[in-house]
């Protein structure tokens, strides 16, 4: 049963992500509804539900279902950050939003297994790079992955 409700929130998740809201918008929505995580651990959440706590699958859980009623849900789908750019898509095409896009549609495609490799060697690159675009998601494999899902 936990497995489904996993692979159902990976589908919500992923529907939102693409139509709905940006990586910085889901940040600010945590850090709005007190539940601060770091980009790599909100990443990972995101990415592979999975390999997170049961409170952190709770809280976005919640997120996703909710999301239409849910007043920082819509304050942060707007796209509009805190400089008052004018283009208010700007958000849709930062590199982390754009990398969780790819990494998710990839998951989808070939396997959770073959995603976190390739991302695993994107991150490896781009720590390697002159001009890293990632540098918030360095750590994300520092640390063992507890899989309590099973």
């Amino acid at each position: 049963m936990k497995a489904q409700i996993t692979d159902r929130l990976f589908g919500d998740a992923f529907v939102m992500m693409h139509f709905e809201i940006t990586f910085e918008g889901v940040k600010s929505w945590f850090n709005m509804a007190n539940y601060p995580m770091s980009e790599s651990t909100l990443f990972r959440t995101i990415l592979v539900p999975e390999y997170s706590s049961e409170e952190q699958r709770a809280e976005l859980l919640r997120m996703v279902v909710y999301r239409y009623e849910d007043v920082f849900f819509q304050a942060n789908r707007t796209c509009i950050n805190q400089t008052n750019e004018t283009d208010p898509n700007s958000e849709s095409y930062e590199p982390i939003h754009q990398l969780l896009l790819h990494m998710m549609n990839k998951r989808t495609l070939v396997g959770i297994d073959n995603a976190l490799l390739d991302l695993y060697i994107i991150i490896q690159e781009d720590k390697q790079s002159g001009l890293p675009r990632y540098v918030s998601l360095h750590d994300l494999f520092d640390s063992k992955w507890d899989n309590s899902i099973g």
